[in-house]
């Protein structure tokens, strides 16, 4: 039976599940819920997260919600090619990794991302009675990506030598930053944002093991494609 994700493009949850999905070679299907149009927050979706967030995922008949919750039930249902490890010592080692970037690495990418996002090409969307907000977020988003960039040492990912939930958690928050790089340099540079490769060297690197596996382009935003 296929495994249908619900999912909005761009959303950084729902690019984690899709990347799961691929590093376990696994054949799904994807419900592009419109965003703009708040799909997720009409009756038909909210019968499945009445949260109104994706991701969901529908197996057997079935809606799971979470994108964690949902990286560990795959494993859960299909064991090879854990996403979780295959020993005790490498689960606990990669769960801490997966959720210190679910927490802090997207918190501090959405501090960045969504002011660029927002605004024109050159000028942010910023609060003005927050004069340090360029600052502070600059700085939050940099501490993460060291912490990134040390966690990587001479592993091709970021807990061994396989792709595990930990690279599908972090993966999607340095791709929106590598986006914002590519659509809104200008404000990007206002961030301290222009040589994000030469400063983190390791992560550049990373980037390249991840995009180079299988399947990986399908999980790309779709509208990122889109003229």
């Amino acid at each position: 039976m296929s495994i249908l994700v619900h999912n909005i493009s761009g959303s950084p949850m729902g690019w984690r599940v899709l990347l799961g999905l691929e590093f376990k070679g696994l054949e799904y299907e994807v419900n592009h819920l419109n965003g703009s149009q708040n799909e997720h927050k009409q009756a038909p979706y909210l019968a499945i997260n009445p949260h109104g967030k994706v991701p969901a995922v529908e197996y057997k008949g079935e809606f799971h919600r979470e994108s964690l919750s949902i990286l560990g039930l795959l494993d859960d249902w299909f064991p090879d090619r854990p996403l979780f490890g295959s020993s005790a010592e490498e689960t606990k080692r990669i769960w801490q990794a997966a959720a210190r970037y679910s927490d802090y690495l997207l918190a501090a990418t959405n501090g960045v991302v969504f002011p660029v996002f927002s605004g024109p090409e050159s000028e942010p969307k910023l609060d003005r009675d927050d004069p340090e907000q360029v600052s502070r977020a600059s700085e939050l988003l940099k501490i993460e990506l060291r912490v990134l960039e040390q966690n990587l040492n001479e592993d091709a990912f970021l807990c061994g030598e396989k792709p595990s939930a930990a690279d599908a958690v972090a993966y999607p928050d340095v791709g929106r930053v590598m986006r914002a790089l590519e659509t809104k340099p200008a404000s990007m540079k206002l961030f301290g944002f222009d040589r994000l490769d030469e400063e983190f060297p390791s992560i550049a690197r990373w980037r390249e093991s991840i995009s180079s596996l299988a399947g990986i382009g399908s999980t790309r935003p779709p509208h990122w494609d889109q003229p």
